[in-house]
């Protein structure tokens, strides 16, 4: 018997999506900001009708950005002057979708009535980076949230900035939170909603320890990643762990894989899965059991993108730098800092890996971080970067926006997260 994974057909023009969480006061994830790039980075775009291209990425942009995300969470779209005008928004759903009015609108009178009809229509306003320059009023008067763009302001700026913007009816976003003294400033002066690389880089606390129960899901984590690790030790490991075994049936009977008959032994499931990628979802499920917290979690499906991202790329490559298991390592432990809080500088010292992979994780220069940062710059939208990337390596900004998209639908699969595309 044989099995396989059923990929879905991909029948958009490819693009590429990066989408940053947003948190509420209690640390849970209200939603996304969206950023959009089409795949044609490197070359001039022949397109007749910039608007209606643009519109296209975001219908189609939308989603692919949704793929494993809760039904309740918000998504702020950036939307510049003439999709305001032309109605674009309309055909986003108002319960989740926020039109963000990017820092570049001016607020002339055509605007501001556009905006207006879009509210009429039941859609919530977001201003994007304000800074308290004058001139915006207009658009403060109509905000349902004001995104307040914190880089390189002092503490006494954003208060006094914050103190004016209290005399408006709107929702205050902290926007560009590097620090946890700025965000507790924040919190402070009644801000409700935080955006930032605080929530995405370690957090420095005194004295803090991984728990016991972590230190042995690591030490798991350290034997897979072990390229020695026998597929024997892992059958024991999965057959004496309930959990584990009721998450790998339900896992292959599910319609991720097209099999003819129900799977009902683990023996049988681990031989018909292989042992490559048995290690690979074994992987996958520890890091996710490591923290339950949303933006643990949130941190979990960026890695396994990013993952099965670079695994899918040496996959399609004549003469990849690492072996594919050794690619889908590379991005699948990129945010282990985030997550246990500590420097991968500590991390990698316990870690069987291969010394060139052990360096770009440490953010060394050297081809496998080159490659991980072609993942990261796209996690974060730095399309110049991307481009620089695709170019550097001369490869297709078509192809690789595919294997973004399909390494979305992949982690959203094997995390059991919904998919809606």
């Amino acid at each position: 018997m044989t099995i396989s994974f059923q990929e879905p057909a991909l029948n958009y023009q490819p693009i590429f999506v990066a989408r940053q969480p947003i948190f509420t006061l209690d640390n849970e994830i209200w939603g996304y900001e969206l950023l959009f790039r089409q795949s044609d980075l490197v070359k001039a775009a022949k397109i007749n009708d910039e608007v209606i291209a643009t519109a296209k990425v975001i219908a189609d942009g939308f989603s692919i950005a949704k793929t494993g995300i809760d039904h309740d969470k918000k998504f702020l779209i950036n939307f510049p002057p003439q999709l305001l005008l032309n109605e674009t928004a309309l055909s986003l759903p108002k319960d989740i979708c926020i039109i963000e009015i990017l820092e570049t609108v001016r607020p002339e009178h055509e605007i501001i009535s556009a905006c207006k009809k879009i509210q009429d229509k039941g859609y919530s306003l977001a201003l994007d980076d304000y800074t308290g320059d004058p001139g915006f009023e207009p658009f403060l008067e109509i905000a349902d949230i004001v995104k307040v763009d914190l880089v390189g302001m002092k503490h006494a700026e954003i208060i006094k900035l914050s103190q004016k913007l209290s005399q408006y009816h709107c929702k205050l976003l902290a926007e560009k939170v590097e620090d946890r003294e700025t965000y507790q400033l924040t919190r402070s002066l009644g801000y409700s909603l935080f955006q930032g690389y605080l929530f995405s880089k370690p957090e420095t606390m005194k004295g803090r320890k991984i728990s016991t129960e972590n230190i042995g899901k690591m030490q798991l984590m350290q034997e897979l990643a072990d390229e020695d690790f026998e597929v024997k030790k892992l059958t024991g490991i999965i057959a004496n762990d309930i959990s584990l075994s009721y998450r790998l049936l339900k896992h292959i009977n599910s319609s991720f894989y097209a099999i003819p008959q129900k799977i009902q032994s683990i023996s049988q499931a681990i031989t018909l899965l292989g042992s490559k990628s048995l290690l690979q979802w074994l992987a996958v499920i520890i890091l996710s059991d490591i923290d339950q917290r949303p933006l643990a979690q949130e941190l979990v499906f960026t890695a396994v993108c990013r993952g099965r991202f670079l695994e899918l790329i040496a996959n399609n490559l004549t003469s990849p730098p690492h072996k594919k298991e050794t690619m889908f390592l590379l991005g699948l432990f990129s945010n282990l800092d985030s997550m246990l809080g500590q420097s991968m500088e500590e991390i990698m010292k316990e870690m069987p890996l291969n010394i060139a992979i052990k360096d770009a994780l440490k953010g060394k220069a050297n081809e496998a971080h080159d490659w991980l940062s072609l993942a990261i710059s796209i996690d974060n939208g730095k399309w110049q970067e991307v481009g620089q990337l695709l170019t550097n390596h001369e490869l297709s900004p078509e192809k690789v926006s595919i294997f973004h998209v399909q390494a979305k639908i992949w982690a959203a699969r094997i995390l059991n997260k919904p998919n809606h595309l």
